[in-house]
Order: structure tokens, then sequence, then C-alpha cells
């Protein structure tokens, strides 16, 4: 059991002593506590082999002659578990000393006579802990190493901006064992990342003359959203000179890692961790925080080739390839599809009566309920003004009807300020549906044309856009299926659409 005490700091480092005598357990524990390290004692070899499995012990001093179990046994069975511990065996006459062959045998970095006195006791402690601390350095480069390059693929995977954020925290705080971190972005370079959500970690992104935002937060920072809130002091000092400077500051009780691209910092990570970060931490933080700004630079380049900045769901352009996949997907493996165009009730009233702002509010708050509502493998899209699509694979009509009860539920929820008052958010949805189909898969020409699936989904959006004025119709705020739920002749790519124009012109690229 470990003891307080000791004229000195603690040292950070856990000693195990095993001796079967109580007297020489409590005169050495004594001498290490007083050196503030933290001592563990177990008077048996089997004792101390079961502290050695379930704690982590950086020095074993052990003593040669022991009952049932002498010391070299247990050296023996220990290396069996644990490669890392360091050892210095312990005896009670000069003339038992173990022979030098036998240091080597065991893997031990060496013996101490007990009749030497504490002077030479404490050396060899000393001597044991320098290998534990070198053994210990390189262990966690390697690990380090290791984890970066684990790491690596999974930063540079096309995914939500504020996902990455929120992963390269945890990354880097599971790097250098910190538990009190962010990272924090500027706002013109973080696109539009929903900033209500609650974030799992802390980081920030920066561009001249702009406040840096806090994105992702874990431990102590989680829910703090800006710089002001979360630091003061030291802490801000130190986030300031890795700007400044673009490189990693340490300060007296955190670090700083700016995240740069070129001669640019585009963010910083602040971990609550200082005093035991060594040269290698440094270097490996380095090294991650390379990986790490490269990838947040391709995530907004990817977020404002892909997503629309004000609602934050995908683009039209973007939105039309991706339900095209869908749909190639769906009909290759006959799984069921439905499409959902969504159309805000009144939305030109919320424009002429409270103004534009507040009608961007109001689209904004849509498109997120729609992401918020939707699952992954999902496809929600802006069709244009307050018209919204989305894609839902492997849906029937009643999953469907799950998704659009909830994303009207959410509206009625989410009422938007302006400057007469709050605004009632209320929509009328149309939806089609795919359901599997009877082709004779083995007859069909191949490939299929790419004309065919966009035909399908020209088709679709038709039927579903005439669903929704059935609905407005019905007094809005609800949704209505189409009664059709056939594929297109694929024999016959060019099959004219029901009655009414052709809404959804899209691109004529080659099916992949």
């Amino acid at each position: 059991m470990a003891r307080k005490g000791g004229a000195r700091g603690d040292s950070g480092r856990t000693i195990l002593l095993v001796d079967d005598s109580r007297e020489v357990l409590e005169s050495s524990g004594s001498l290490l506590e007083r050196e503030g390290h933290r001592v563990l004692r177990a008077e048996s070899a089997r004792q101390g082999i079961d502290i050695l499995r379930r704690e982590e012990v950086d020095l074993l001093l052990v003593d040669y002659f022991m009952p049932g179990m002498t010391g070299e046994e247990m050296i023996n069975e220990v290396r069996t578990f644990n490669k890392r511990v360091q050892i210095v065996l312990q005896t009670g006459y000069a003339s038992e000393k173990p022979p030098r062959d036998m240091l080597a045998r065991l893997d031990i970095q060496g013996y101490c006579d007990k009749s030497s006195g504490p002077e030479e006791f404490l050396l060899w402690a000393d001597v044991g802990l320098k290998f534990a601390k070198q053994v210990r350095t390189l262990e966690m480069g390697r690990q380090g190493l290791r984890y970066i390059l684990d790491v690596t693929p999974d930063l540079h995977r096309i995914q939500p901006l504020e996902d990455l954020l929120r992963g390269i925290l945890f990354q880097i705080a599971g790097l250098v064992g910190s538990v009190h971190s962010f990272v924090a972005v500027r706002p013109d370079k973080a696109g539009s990342p929903d900033a209500t959500r609650e974030p799992d970690a802390l980081l920030a992104m920066v561009e001249e003359e702009r406040d840096l935002v806090i994105h992702a937060g874990i431990g102590r920072y989680e829910g703090h959203s800006t710089l002001e809130d979360a630091l003061t002091g030291p802490g801000l000092d130190t986030l300031n000179s890795a700007l400044h400077d673009g490189a990693i500051n340490v300060g007296a009780t955190s670090t700083a890692v700016p995240l740069r691209i070129g001669a640019s910092t585009i963010g910083v990570i602040h971990l609550d961790k200082a005093s035991d970060l060594m040269p290698d931490n440094l270097e490996m933080l380095h090294v991650f925080a390379n990986q790490a700004a490269v990838a947040v630079q391709n995530a907004l380049l990817y977020q404002m080739a892909t997503l629309d900045p004000l609602t934050g769901v995908y683009a039209r352009k973007f939105w039309e390839q991706m339900a095209l996949r869908e749909i190639r997907t769906a009909f290759r493996f006959r799984h069921p599809l439905t499409l959902v165009v969504l159309d805000l009730d009144k939305f030109k009233s919320i424009n002429d009566e409270q103004g534009h702002l507040t009608g961007d509010k109001a689209l904004e708050t849509v498109g997120r309920i729609l992401r918020e509502s939707s699952r992954s493998s999902d496809v929600v899209g802006r069709y244009g003004g307050d018209e919204f699509v989305a894609v839902l694979p492997r849906t029937d009509k009643a999953g469907a009807s799950v998704f659009c009860s909830r994303v009207l539920h959410e509206l009625e929820r989410h009422d938007v300020k302006g400057p007469s008052g709050p605004c009632k958010l209320r929509s009328s949805m149309g939806l089609s549906m795919f359901s599997p189909h009877d082709f004779n898969m083995t007859t069909l020409s191949r490939p299929i044309a790419n004309a065919f699936f966009q035909n399908a989904l020209q088709w679709a959006f038709s039927r579903a856009d005439r669903q929704v004025y059935i609905s407005k119709r019905a007094g809005g705020h609800q949704f209505q299926f189409s009664d059709q739920t056939d594929w297109p002749d694929p024999g016959s790519p060019q099959t004219n659409l029901e009655s009414g124009p052709h809404i959804l012109p899209l691109s004529n690229e080659e099916s992949k």
C-alpha cells in the first residue's frame, strides 16, 4: 500500500518493495517515500506478482531469499508478462551475491547488498528509476509513432468538419495523456459547422483580425464556445504566443499546438499539460499537428465544395450526384428507396414581414433539423430557395413516415425569433418511393445507361413535388405519399415523365 510522506515533492514514480521482513519493508519504504516516490509493499513473491499484474510499476526491489518463492523465481515469472519494469535484486549477505552472469540471465538492472547502508540502497534505486525513465521514453516514442500511423488514415477520410475536430482532440489527448484540452477555429475558416452542438473536445481555427471560436472541448473545457470563457492568464498567454510564433509553446501549466499549412496558421490546440512533456512528446505533437492541419484544410475545402453555406446540408450539384449513386444502388440490390421534398409553408410572409435575415435563420434552422433527423446514410440537400430534398436509402413507407413525423415535430419546437416576435416554422412534404423491382436483371443490357438513373431521379422528384402542393392545399404542415412506387422501364431510358415540367435538370455524365 502506498504511503504519503517525505521532504521532497512527488516524483511521479512507483516502486514495489518485496521482502519477507516487515522491518525491511518499513525502513526501506520510508527512505523511498522521503524521496517523493510512491511505494507499494509485498511480504511475499506471490503477493508482489499480484500487485505487478494490476499496478503500473517503474521499479521492483526484490529480496533474493524468500520462503515459498525466491527472488530469482519471482523475476522469471514476472518477465513472462512484464518486460518493462526495472528490477534490482537485494541480498542480505555479501557472500550470497548473485554472480554477474545471473544479472544478464534474469534481465535485471543490478543488485544491492542490504548491509551496505541506506546511501547505496538509494543509489541503486536511482539507477533503476533512471533506466525506467529511459525505457518509458523509448516506449512512448514507439507508441506515439505507432499511434500517429494508425490514426492518420482516419484523419484524412472524408467526414464532417466538426467530427474531424472532435476526433483530433481525443487523439491528441490520448497521445500525450491530457484530459483537459480544446481546439478552436475562426468562423470564416471553419465554414458553417453547427455551433450549438455539444462539443466533445475543444479546438480553435484562425484568420487575421478574427476571433477564435472553440468547436470541440474535453474535460473541463466541454461546453465552452469562446476563449474568453475557457482561458485566462497564463493559459491564454501560452496560446497567443503559439499563434504569434507558429510553434508549439509549453507554458507553466499548459501547451499550445498551432495547426499550420505552410506559413499560415489555421488553428490551435490547447492542452492542460506542460511540466512532464519531454522532447520526444513535443516532436510527436509536431508530427501529429502537421497531419491534423492538412486534414482540417482538406475538410474545409470539401465542405466549401459540397455544403450549402447557409443551411449546412448538401449543395444542389453534390446531392444530385449522391442521389444518383443511391438510386443505382437501390436498383442493383432491389432495396426500397424514398425521396422526400420539403417546402416551408408561408416562407414568403416571413421574409416580407420579419425581413430576410429572419428568413435566413428559418432556413438555417430547417437545415439543422434535417441533418439531426436523418441518418448518416441519408442524402439531405437544398434544392433552392426554401425547398429541400432528402433521399432515404433502404427506407420503405413506414420508415419514411417516421422521418417526416420527426421533422414536423422538431419544426414545431423551434420557432425563429424575428424583429416582430417569434415565427412558427411549418412545412409541407411530398414523398415518392421506389419499391424493390422485379425486372429480370439477366436480360437487361449492360451497362445500364446513366440516363435511366437520371430519369428515375427526375421521375421521383416530379411525383414528390406534386405531393408537396397537395399537402399545402390540404392545410400544410403534413406529408403526402405518391401512390406510384414503380421504376421507369430500364429498356426505355427516355420514358416520358408524368405531366408537368422537367424541374430537375441533371448532368449527363456516364454511370461509373
